[in-house]
């Protein structure tokens, strides 16, 4: 396989992105002798770790290929350059099919993510109880492409050294999916109070609206060394529950409209806790997360902070003496 190239194309979103990334390292420590080609968002490439034999381009298919023509002639372009063995369309979307139908024609063996739409539908029903975990489906994807793997892989732990470092992440771009402010800035006391510190982590805009104890905040740039170093992170079902397993940081996650049932939970080798809305029958309401509510009051943000607390007790690599109260 000397010299093979696997084309690999996802757009969004960020969290997607960041599931799929340890599938496509698993691809590539697979087949030692392929290189990999991963197209996605410019502004996702800032997380992604850097792996010798992927190749991470960022496509601008909001203004510079916004155009379906432009984007196609660039499609044209790069795989009249590069001939392909295989071409995995990890997104489904018409960005990509256009790819996917050019990649083809090029000789490209075609893998496609199955959405499972039929299944997600009858599991939102209650028809069923759970779905296929969605790196699985991405492993299934290459594997259709010509390029199989075991997953979940066997992930070597990175050793930790203890840490007084909390990362709390309470937003989402989905209400459903928000952790309340109030609740956010009680537990942030509570850790401070035990000795420790609070990094706030979340985009420009969603930081400025925090009102709370004072606390740190990451650049870019820190992001990496301040996952691999936390004691342990408070994430919601967003982007940031992926950058942890990433960097293997132990991590309380909240689950609010939606669940750990439906495929979203990444494979972490890290210690985990997952934290569940209890008495709602209408939870989970969507597979992804929604900006409305039926009952009108997202009840299914209200976790227990003492919950929380426990969570964070049972996986925290910390040398505080964390205080019930």
């Amino acid at each position: 396989m000397q010299n093979q190239r696997i084309a690999v194309v996802r757009f969004s979103a960020l969290g997607d992105v960041l599931l799929l990334w340890p599938v496509i390292e698993a691809v590539a420590n697979a087949y030692p002798s392929v290189r990999l080609t991963f197209f996605t968002r410019p502004r996702f490439l800032v997380h992604l770790p850097e792996h010798p034999q992927i190749e991470k381009v960022g496509l601008d298919v909001d203004k510079t290929y916004g155009n379906p023509f432009s984007l196609q002639l660039f499609w044209w372009g790069w795989l009249r350059s590069s001939y392909p063995v295989a071409w995995v369309d990890a997104h489904s979307h018409m960005r990509t099919r256009m790819g996917t139908w050019l990649a083809a024609r090029f000789g490209a063996q075609i893998g496609r993510l199955q959405k499972h739409r039929g299944a997600r539908k009858a599991y939102l029903r209650r028809e069923r109880s759970s779905l296929p975990p969605v790196q699985s489906s991405y492993a299934e994807a290459f594997a259709e492409a010509g390029f199989p793997i075991s997953w979940p892989v066997s992930r070597q732990v990175t050793p930790r050294n203890m840490s007084t470092n909390l990362l709390l992440a309470p937003f989402a771009a989905h209400a459903s999916k928000r952790w309340n402010l109030e609740d956010a800035y009680t537990l942030a006391t509570w850790w401070k109070g035990c000795g420790g510190t609070v990094t706030l982590m979340g985009q420009e805009e969603e930081v400025a609206t925090w009102q709370g104890p004072e606390v740190l905040y990451s650049s870019p740039a820190q992001e990496a060394q301040i996952w691999s170093s936390a004691a342990v992170a408070v994430v919601m079902d967003s982007a940031n529950q992926h950058l942890a397993a990433l960097y293997q940081t132990p991590c309380v996650t909240l689950w609010m409209g939606t669940s750990p049932e439906a495929g979203f939970v990444p494979y972490n080798s890290s210690p985990a806790q997952h934290l569940v809305p209890h008495g709602l029958t209408c939870a989970p309401c969507s597979i992804y997360g929604t900006s409305t509510c039926s009952r009108g009051d997202f009840a299914c943000r209200d976790h227990s902070i003492e919950a929380v607390k426990k969570a964070i007790q049972q996986v925290a690599q910390t040398g505080l003496v964390l205080s019930k109260k």
